[in-house]
């Protein structure tokens, strides 16, 4: 009886690795459309600075890709934002105008950067994907601006933790970082960083 257990037991064991053995590493593109037939809402906390770039970036998602997905973005100061997300205001997506509101939700951060230990985004989504116009109330309080320059950003974008569509906000960051919207991001001064 015993043997016929063990027998068992490496049978099952061959057919799960000969099953991972059977998988084929395939060319698709950075991101996967979701199904054209599901609706789902995506809720989205972007800085105000961004608000034409992912007012048209959702837009262009919403009618080419995903056409039964609506998104809902909220922009406001990034502060305020990082603090509602900490409180677990619900969120799928977190776009970022300083690392440090993106780190303080980041539990691969250290201690410094993230003392409430916060585990609020799933890390590796974490990207940063263009620079650009940022809100100079932000600015490193020893850097000045010569007459007319503006104060430049990085800007960053993450899937929340709690959120209950992963898949769904995953694919909408990849569609972020994909070249697809590239011209978005030009058309309003801001550069696409290349991964």
């Amino acid at each position: 009886m015993h043997f016929k257990k063990v027998l068992a037991l490496l049978m099952a064991a061959c057919l799960i690795f000969a099953a991972a053995g059977c998988k084929k590493e395939s060319e698709e593109p950075s991101y996967v459309p979701a199904n054209p037939n599901e609706e789902f809402i995506l809720e989205i906390y972007a800085p105000s600075e961004l608000m034409a770039v992912m007012t048209d970036v959702a837009n262009r998602y919403s009618t080419t890709v995903a056409p039964r997905a609506s998104v809902r973005i909220t922009f406001d100061d990034g502060v305020i934002q990082t603090a509602k997300i900490e409180a677990g205001t619900p969120c799928d997506i977190f776009v970022a105008d300083e690392k440090r509101f993106m780190d303080w939700l980041d539990a691969e951060c250290d201690e410094e950067a993230n003392p409430n230990k916060n585990d609020k985004i799933v890390s590796s989504t974490r990207h940063d994907f263009v620079t650009g116009p940022g809100n100079e109330d932000y600015m490193p309080e020893d850097m000045e601006l010569a007459e007319g320059e503006v104060y430049n950003t990085t800007y960053s974008v993450a899937v929340c933790r709690a959120t209950a569509l992963s898949y769904e906000s995953e694919q909408f960051v990849n569609y972020m970082l994909s070249d697809e919207v590239t011209d978005i991001y030009e058309v309003y001064g801001f550069t696409k960083i290349k991964e």
